[in-house]
């Protein structure tokens, strides 16, 4: 085996539906490094510890309402930390793939200290609308280049690689102040990488190993997550002015037309996505329902980014009572 020792940390949280298969895809990796899997929970009330018992090297408790990556790494013994969520299947070379990507990387340029790669819907006998769910996240009239569900052929530097599939560094998550977890409602990851971005760090992406992920399964959960992460992105935007792109802002203005005169803009555009999703998998019975899903979308993400956006304004009439 190789020197390097790696540290797989997966926060949970009644995540008993998913996690076997998570931790058991985990263990079918025969690495060439030494690693350890970490689990850390946060207050699970159903069989989640008891199935982290039986394939976790570690099950630590961590604090309610929290991500608690940081307790996982606070306790690693590896050198390099890959990251994965619990509703995530990985592949039998995801460890290889991923370390041996920063090694390489790092050799070549010392300024690289996370990789990460994409992934793909983990879809096992789906619904209609499980499918368009996993259909409508991957489209360009709804994606709008949001790195989570973007697949790249080749290696780039990139701002962010999501936390389901990544790998950094130890020492470099440490050097910027580990995760930021005070709050659920602040996009940790995000930040984690924007900070590694602002002192001068590069995050890359590579092709290898893509992991499977399973989406929401209904429309209602799927518009709240999308309002979460709308709020979330708005929030990580204002305190890293850097990372911030003009395309983060387009749902917002989608959202404005819907209740004004041009209404008809995200209307076609719904209707547009839809048409080229159900034709491209050659399946009619799609076209509603992604209908559907892509105007919610632009609903849903674009009032959350209204929420935090005039959120700041709110507060600055209020102070000056008016």
């Amino acid at each position: 085996m190789s020197g390097v020792k790696v540290s797989v940390v997966i926060p949970t949280l009644n995540s008993a539906e998913t996690l076997e298969k998570c931790l058991a895809s985990i263990r079918a990796n025969n690495s060439r490094y030494e690693y350890e899997i970490i689990v850390v929970d946060a207050g699970s009330r159903d069989k989640t510890v008891e199935i982290a018992n039986k394939y976790a090297d570690k099950v630590l408790v961590g604090l309610p309402r929290k991500m608690n990556r940081n307790i996982g790494i606070q306790n690693a013994q590896g050198d390099i930390i890959c990251l994965t969520d619990s509703d995530c299947v990985v592949p039998k070379d995801w460890i290889d793939e991923l370390v041996e990507g920063l090694l390489r990387l790092n050799k070549r340029d010392t300024k690289i200290v996370s990789v990460g790669s994409g992934n793909l819907p983990l879809l096992e006998n789906p619904t209609l609308e499980e499918l368009a769910i996993a259909k409508t996240m991957r489209s360009p009239l709804v994606a709008f280049g949001a790195r989570n569900v973007t697949v790249y052929k080749r290696e780039r530097q990139v701002l962010h690689n999501p936390t389901l599939n990544s790998a950094y560094f130890k020492w470099a998550i440490k050097q910027v102040g580990s995760f930021r977890e005070e709050s659920s409602s602040y996009p940790e990851e995000v930040d984690l990488d924007a900070k590694l971005y602002e002192i001068g760090y590069k995050v890359f992406y590579v092709p290898f190993p893509l992991v499977w992920h399973k989406h929401r399964s209904t429309a209602q959960g799927f518009f709240a997550q999308m309002r979460h992460y709308a709020r979330c992105k708005i929030r990580v935007n204002r305190e890293h002015p850097k990372i911030r792109r003009f395309y983060d802002f387009g749902p917002l203005f989608l959202y404005i037309m819907l209740y004004s005169p041009l209404f008809f803009v995200p209307l076609s555009m719904a209707l547009v996505n839809a048409g080229y999703v159900s034709l491209k998998e050659r399946n009619p019975q799609l076209f509603g329902a992604i209908f559907r899903l892509t105007l919610g979308f632009y609903r849903s993400y674009g009032a959350g980014e209204a929420e935090v956006f005039f959120e700041k304004e709110r507060k600055a009439i209020g102070k000056s009572g008016c």
